[in-house]
């Protein structure tokens, strides 16, 4: 049982609880870059509204019975639109810095997992080795033992 114990990976739990901080930071990403692109969507409909509401100006501006009481509410309209772009634009580059700092974690957790997966490894090899040695020592042993036989037979008999 202590044999075993000694074969056991000490630094396990720890590769064990980054595996888990690398799949909830994986999943963390994908939440934040699916609200990245949603909200990307909705900038790219902002904009389709603001042009639609500019050729609506346009439009307005260009009739021969001017009403100026319907070009500011379409005026009113358009500006109120691009504040709302504007507000759109800063939404997106904070979920773009969220992005990018999620992705950070991420590569910094798996290079924790990558580093503990290669001591893993190492420490296998050095227990195969390990075991490998005694494996060639037993033989041997047997070899010598059955050697001595032999030879105390031989003598006993000769």
């Amino acid at each position: 049982m202590e044999a075993m114990q000694e074969n056991e990976f000490s630094l396990q739990p720890v590769l064990s609880h980054k595996e888990r901080l690398e799949d909830i930071c994986q999943m963390e990403l994908a939440e934040v870059e699916g609200a990245y692109f949603q909200e990307c969507r909705r900038l790219e409909l902002l904009r389709e509204i603001e042009r639609l509401e500019y050729e609506e100006l346009q439009h307005q501006h260009d009739r021969a019975d001017l009403d100026l009481g319907t070009i500011g509410v379409c005026f009113n309209d358009l500006n109120a639109t691009q504040r709302r772009i504007e507000l759109q634009l800063l939404l997106l580059q904070d979920l773009a810095e969220k992005v990018q700092r999620k992705r950070a974690q991420l590569i910094e957790i798996s290079k924790d997992k990558k580093a503990l997966e290669k001591l893993k490894e190492e420490h296998r090899k050095r227990i195969a080795r390990a075991i490998n040695r005694a494996e060639i020592k037993i033989a041997d042993d047997i070899v010598t033992s059955q050697s001595y036989r032999l030879r105390m037979f031989e003598a006993s008999t000769g």
